[in-house]
């Protein structure tokens, strides 16, 4: 029997996420603070809590409830993963720099299970690592390659050979991969609800529902919001894909739009047809484009990024598109790497935007002409560990503290085209990078449907 998928729900907001049951009210008063932050995700609440850990009153401008944008709604992967992978960041920065990132990779996982432990947060965590796998033996060499190569800059890395691949219980379609043994997967909706009460038990101020209009760049800063005015000695801009929408350094950002699924629970029967995955590893495979899955604590799998979409006014939308074709699109690639699940039920899809750089690096830091703008915004789909990191470097720069992690991360933004510009560049890459994995996947379904 068959599943209709077409049938599945596409959700408004991801099902990790729902409006909490103690909103924080919207401003409705003109106040002031130290520091005003914009965006109520992983980057502006960890900057609220290191912060106030240093005695600074920051408040928190969200324009929905925190959470609401893609720290609620991504794939669940703490990935050391940083720059689009190790050897392109040796191409882009030189192999000392691409060193440093490795090391910085590695320091931001740490940070995020540090939060957990420090602010009590049950976010289903598994420190299991996460797995880049080949599903067909033309990914194989350049995977290994890239392997070696990062391992000679000090990452912590192996190569998973297809023996290994078996003993783990991880499903067949995955042949071998490189192990990313920092890091692990877990329930992002927990994570983010978990800093958000963190925040509001030490008495951090909260706005929900509060869409910033405009900020004014003058002495103090201004923040405009519908019911009031923040005025603040310092701002923090941390919107990540929706920057654009109201001021800097969105002209340097791509947003990109994603689409995710996640099954119905497997059942005994069900995960031990495709191996019994034992480990809980996040899986992610070599495409250009890359297709993510991970087993959840609730025995459901989750996965998407097929078919990312970019759109002509390079901006965010309430609608991304045809939700639809999205939605299959994720579902027929779970499909194929997952032959043994066809009587699986898909139980939900939805999609958010994703901030990307066109040198795969955030932006952070302080804006050159305005010593009382700071930013930290583009993680390019590894937020969970870069943006909860960025909490403690904002702190530090903020403060004028010296962080071992400023010089290596806070760089010059990679250059962005005029929008028209940007839109073509941007489709161009999509429309190379998606053909190599067409490509890729015809191989394989070739192969598979030979069986």
């Amino acid at each position: 029997m068959e599943n209709n998928d077409t049938a599945t729900r596409f959700l408004d907001i991801s099902p990790y996420v729902a409006e909490p049951a103690d909103p924080q009210a919207p401003l409705n008063r003109d106040i002031h603070a130290d520091v005003a932050i914009v965006g109520g995700g992983y980057t502006g609440l960890s900057t609220a809590l290191a912060l106030h850990d240093a005695g600074v009153c920051a408040v928190v401008i969200e324009r929905d409830f925190c959470g609401y944008g893609a720290s609620g709604r991504n794939a669940g992967h703490l990935t050391p993963t940083i720059c689009k992978d190790l050897p392109t960041a040796m191409m882009l920065f030189g192999r000392e720099s691409a060193a440093k990132l490795a090391r910085y990779a590695d320091f931001c996982v740490e940070s995020a299970e540090q939060m957990m432990q420090t602010y009590d947060i049950d976010c289903d965590y598994s420190a299991s690592g996460n797995i880049m796998t080949v599903i067909h033996a033309a990914q194989e060499k350049r995977l290994r390659k890239a392997t070696k190569a990062a391992v000679a800059l000090g990452a912590k890395i192996h190569f998973v050979e297809p023996g290994e691949m078996r003993e783990r219980g991880l499903p067949a379609t995955f042949l071998s991969g490189a192990m990313e043994e920092a890091g692990g997967t877990l329930h992002p909706g927990k994570f983010i609800s978990g800093l958000r009460k963190a925040a509001l038990a030490r008495g951090i101020s909260i706005y929900e529902h509060s869409a910033v209009e405009r900020i004014e760049e003058q002495t103090p800063i201004r923040v405009i919001t519908a019911g009031g005015v923040v005025t603040a000695d310092r701002l923090v801009m941390a919107m990540n894909a929706y920057t654009g929408e109201i001021g800097r350094p969105g002209e340097r950002l791509s947003p990109l739009y994603i689409s995710m699924f996640e099954t119905e629970p497997l059942s005994d029967a069900q995960l031990d047809a495709i191996g019994g995955w034992k480990g809980r590893e996040g899986i992610y495979t070599a495409h250009e484009s890359m297709e993510t899955f991970r087993l959840t604590a609730q025995r459901t799998i989750i996965g998407g990024s097929k078919d990312v979409q970019y759109f002509y006014d390079c901006a965010p939308h309430n609608h991304g598109g045809d939700d639809d074709a999205r939605k299959m699109s994720v579902i027929k690639a779970f499909r194929s790497r997952f032959p043994g699940l066809s009587e699986l039920p898909v139980a939900h899809a939805w999609a958010g935007w994703c901030g990307f750089t066109l040198n795969f690096m955030p932006v952070a830091g302080r804006a050159p002409d305005n010593p009382n703008y700071y930013y930290a915004v583009g993680y390019n789909g590894h937020g969970i560990a870069q943006a909860t990191t960025m909490g403690g470097m904002m702190t530090d720069l903020i403060l004028g503290k010296p962080n071992p992690w400023h010089e290596t991360v806070f760089r010059k933004p990679a250059y962005a085209p005029p929008r028209p510009l940007r839109y073509l560049t941007i489709k161009a890459l999509l429309a190379t990078v998606n053909g190599l994995d067409r490509r890729i996947d015809r191989k394989t379904d070739a192969i598979t449907a030979g069986k």
